[in-house]
Protein backbone atom coordinates (compact mmCIF):
# COMPACT_ATOMS: atom_id res chain seq x y z
CA UNK A 1 0.00 0.00 0.00
CA UNK A 2 1.22 3.51 -0.71
CA UNK A 3 1.90 6.04 2.01
CA UNK A 4 -1.30 7.71 3.22
CA UNK A 5 -1.20 11.29 4.51
CA UNK A 6 -3.15 11.61 7.74
CA UNK A 7 -3.82 14.30 10.28
CA UNK A 8 -2.51 13.48 13.75
CA UNK A 9 -3.87 15.24 16.79
CA UNK A 10 -4.73 14.67 20.43
CA UNK A 11 -7.82 12.52 20.82
CA UNK A 12 -11.16 14.02 21.76
CA UNK A 13 -14.13 12.36 23.42
CA UNK A 14 -15.86 12.13 20.04
CA UNK A 15 -12.97 9.93 18.74
CA UNK A 16 -13.34 7.29 21.43
CA UNK A 17 -16.17 5.21 19.90
CA UNK A 18 -14.12 4.68 16.72
CA UNK A 19 -11.00 3.80 18.74
CA UNK A 20 -12.97 1.41 20.96
CA UNK A 21 -14.57 -0.28 17.97
CA UNK A 22 -11.17 -0.67 16.31
CA UNK A 23 -9.52 -2.45 19.25
CA UNK A 24 -12.63 -4.48 20.12
CA UNK A 25 -12.63 -5.86 16.56
CA UNK A 26 -8.85 -6.47 16.72
CA UNK A 27 -9.06 -8.34 20.02
CA UNK A 28 -12.55 -9.84 19.61
CA UNK A 29 -13.58 -8.10 22.82
CA UNK A 30 -16.23 -5.77 24.21
CA UNK A 31 -16.57 -2.28 22.73
CA UNK A 32 -18.07 -0.86 25.96
CA UNK A 33 -15.06 -2.05 27.97
CA UNK A 34 -12.69 -0.18 25.63
CA UNK A 35 -14.91 2.90 25.46
CA UNK A 36 -14.90 3.13 29.27
CA UNK A 37 -11.17 2.50 29.46
CA UNK A 38 -10.38 5.13 26.83
CA UNK A 39 -12.54 7.71 28.63
CA UNK A 40 -10.44 7.11 31.76
CA UNK A 41 -7.21 7.31 29.71
CA UNK A 42 -8.28 10.57 28.09
CA UNK A 43 -8.91 12.14 31.51
CA UNK A 44 -5.61 10.89 33.00
CA UNK A 45 -2.92 13.63 33.02
CA UNK A 46 -0.20 10.92 32.99
CA UNK A 47 -1.42 9.73 29.59
CA UNK A 48 -1.55 11.20 26.12
CA UNK A 49 -3.83 9.80 23.47
CA UNK A 50 -3.26 10.66 19.79
CA UNK A 51 -5.41 9.77 16.80
CA UNK A 52 -4.69 9.64 13.08
CA UNK A 53 -7.54 10.72 10.83
CA UNK A 54 -8.05 10.34 7.10
CA UNK A 55 -10.91 12.35 5.60
CA UNK A 56 -11.96 13.08 9.21
CA UNK A 57 -12.32 9.34 9.99
CA UNK A 58 -10.19 7.85 12.80
CA UNK A 59 -7.90 5.28 11.18
CA UNK A 60 -5.38 4.77 13.97
CA UNK A 61 -4.34 5.76 17.46
CA UNK A 62 -1.43 5.60 19.86
CA UNK A 63 -0.94 6.24 23.56
CA UNK A 64 1.80 7.61 25.76
CA UNK A 65 1.91 6.80 29.45
CA UNK A 66 4.24 7.99 32.18
CA UNK A 67 5.05 4.91 34.27
CA UNK A 68 6.46 4.90 37.79
CA UNK A 69 8.38 1.75 38.63
CA UNK A 70 6.38 -0.10 41.26
CA UNK A 71 8.95 -2.71 42.21
CA UNK A 72 12.71 -3.11 42.48
CA UNK A 73 12.54 -6.31 40.45
CA UNK A 74 15.21 -5.88 37.77
CA UNK A 75 12.87 -7.27 35.11
CA UNK A 76 10.08 -4.80 35.79
CA UNK A 77 9.46 -1.72 33.68
CA UNK A 78 11.60 1.32 34.54
CA UNK A 79 10.11 4.68 35.40
CA UNK A 80 9.60 6.95 32.44
CA UNK A 81 7.55 7.61 29.33
CA UNK A 82 6.28 4.61 27.37
CA UNK A 83 4.73 4.43 23.95
CA UNK A 84 1.82 2.03 24.07
CA UNK A 85 -1.41 1.03 22.43
CA UNK A 86 -0.58 1.64 18.78
CA UNK A 87 -3.30 0.37 16.45
CA UNK A 88 -4.13 1.13 12.81
CA UNK A 89 -7.31 0.07 10.99
CA UNK A 90 -6.63 -3.09 8.94
CA UNK A 91 -7.42 -1.39 5.61
CA UNK A 92 -4.79 1.31 6.35
CA UNK A 93 -1.95 -0.89 7.62
CA UNK A 94 1.43 -0.78 5.87
CA UNK A 95 0.76 2.76 4.70
CA UNK A 96 3.03 4.64 7.11
CA UNK A 97 0.34 5.58 9.64
CA UNK A 98 1.96 3.61 12.48
CA UNK A 99 5.27 5.35 11.82
CA UNK A 100 3.54 8.74 11.63
CA UNK A 101 1.76 8.16 14.95
CA UNK A 102 4.97 6.98 16.57
CA UNK A 103 6.92 9.96 15.24
CA UNK A 104 4.24 12.34 16.51
CA UNK A 105 4.37 10.76 19.96
CA UNK A 106 8.16 11.06 20.02
CA UNK A 107 7.94 14.72 19.00
CA UNK A 108 5.35 15.37 21.72
CA UNK A 109 7.74 13.98 24.34
CA UNK A 110 10.97 15.65 23.15
CA UNK A 111 10.65 18.72 25.41
CA UNK A 112 9.94 16.64 28.55
CA UNK A 113 11.83 13.35 28.25
CA UNK A 114 15.43 12.26 28.08
CA UNK A 115 14.41 8.84 26.83
CA UNK A 116 11.32 6.95 25.73
CA UNK A 117 10.56 3.25 26.14
CA UNK A 118 8.29 0.72 24.55
CA UNK A 119 8.11 -3.02 24.89
CA UNK A 120 7.19 -5.69 22.39
CA UNK A 121 6.71 -9.40 22.10
CA UNK A 122 10.09 -10.57 20.72
CA UNK A 123 8.23 -12.22 17.82
CA UNK A 124 6.51 -9.00 16.70
CA UNK A 125 9.00 -8.30 13.95
CA UNK A 126 6.87 -5.62 12.28
CA UNK A 127 6.68 -3.30 15.30
CA UNK A 128 10.32 -3.91 16.23
CA UNK A 129 11.42 -3.04 12.69
CA UNK A 130 9.26 0.10 12.55
CA UNK A 131 10.56 1.36 15.91
CA UNK A 132 14.17 0.56 14.90
CA UNK A 133 13.76 2.79 11.83
CA UNK A 134 12.78 5.58 14.24
CA UNK A 135 15.89 5.07 16.39
CA UNK A 136 14.75 2.69 19.14
CA UNK A 137 17.34 0.17 20.32
CA UNK A 138 16.94 -3.03 22.28
CA UNK A 139 17.56 -2.34 25.96
CA UNK A 140 16.80 -5.51 27.94
CA UNK A 141 14.22 -8.16 28.76
CA UNK A 142 11.21 -7.30 30.85
CA UNK A 143 8.38 -9.22 32.46
CA UNK A 144 4.80 -7.94 32.28
CA UNK A 145 1.66 -9.88 33.15
CA UNK A 146 3.90 -12.92 33.74
CA UNK A 147 5.18 -12.83 30.15
CA UNK A 148 8.62 -11.96 28.77
CA UNK A 149 8.91 -8.94 26.50
CA UNK A 150 11.82 -7.07 24.97
CA UNK A 151 12.18 -3.51 26.24
CA UNK A 152 13.41 -0.90 23.76
CA UNK A 153 14.48 2.67 24.35
CA UNK A 154 15.15 5.83 22.43
CA UNK A 155 17.57 8.32 23.93
CA UNK A 156 16.52 11.87 23.07
CA UNK A 157 19.50 13.73 24.54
Amino acid sequence: MEVVRVDIREAETSDLPACAAMIAAHESSDVKYWQDRFEIDLANPRRKFLVATFNEEVVGYGHIVHHDRATTNEESAPSGYFLSGLLVSPEFRRSGIGSSLTGARIDLLRPDAERIYYYADPENVETISMHARLGFEEYRSMTRFGKQFTLFRLDLR
